[in-house]
């Protein structure tokens, strides 16, 4: 089993990418499935409304996928933050903050290229409805995980400098609540009261890299 783990991840790696046009196909499905047949069999928009397809659409879809469905998702969350935060940074030079991204050089190419197709992929998750609930998890993860690699660049070793928790919560003003905002939506942003759990995510990433320091 060991011996297959590096071709599994290598397949991981690229899958993810392919997901915004898998989710289109889906969010198209559902807001008129009397287009689509599956095995011959046509959807009748008059024995389901759209929340009934969407629930059996998602069931279907979660209790087929592969054990790298929800992985691939959590890398795509992270690529698009990760992509956000690189343009924020060149947008925001600043010798005090050192927020290094991942993406290599010539990677620029494709994450403009990711960022280009945002809003279609959140209007696809909002249509589907599976952020706050099918998918919390991985999008709770990825936001984390970016957000501690930020924050640790913005704060590791930074001890002379005023106002350090500042700029923190001013790169999660600038970048994480308006990404959140369109991954969830309005309304899910608004009910989960996620402008809170930022502040909390955020100061929490502070204080983590304070103590191991």
């Amino acid at each position: 089993a060991d011996t297959d783990r590096p071709s599994r991840d290598r397949y991981n790696d690229d899958e993810w990418r392919t997901l915004p046009r898998r989710l289109l196909k889906l969010a198209t499905y559902v807001q008129d499935p009397s287009s689509y047949s599956h095995g011959g069999d046509v959807v009748d928009n008059n024995t389901c409304d759209n929340n009934d397809v969407r629930r059996r659409l998602a069931a279907a879809v979660f209790a087929q996928a592969p054990p790298s469905f929800l992985d691939d998702f959590r890398s795509l969350f992270k690529a698009l933050l990760n992509a956000r935060q690189k343009n924020w940074k060149m947008e925001n030079v600043d010798d005090s903050m050192d927020t290094t991204c991942d993406s290599a050089d010539e990677d620029c190419e494709e994450n403009g290229l990711l960022l280009a197709e945002e809003e279609q992929l959140y209007r696809s998750l909002t249509i589907l409805g599976w952020v706050s609930t099918h998918l919390r998890r991985p999008f709770q993860e990825a936001l984390h995980s970016v957000t501690m690699r930020v924050i640790d660049g913005l704060v590791a070793g930074n001890f002379e400098e005023e106002g350090v928790l500042d700029h923190v919560l001013q790169w999660k003003h600038a970048v994480l609540v308006p990404w959140a905002y369109s991954v969830v939506g309005p309304d899910a942003f608004l009910q989960d009261q996620w402008e809170a759990q930022l502040e909390y995510a955020a100061s929490e990433c502070f204080v983590h890299v304070r103590m191991k320091e």
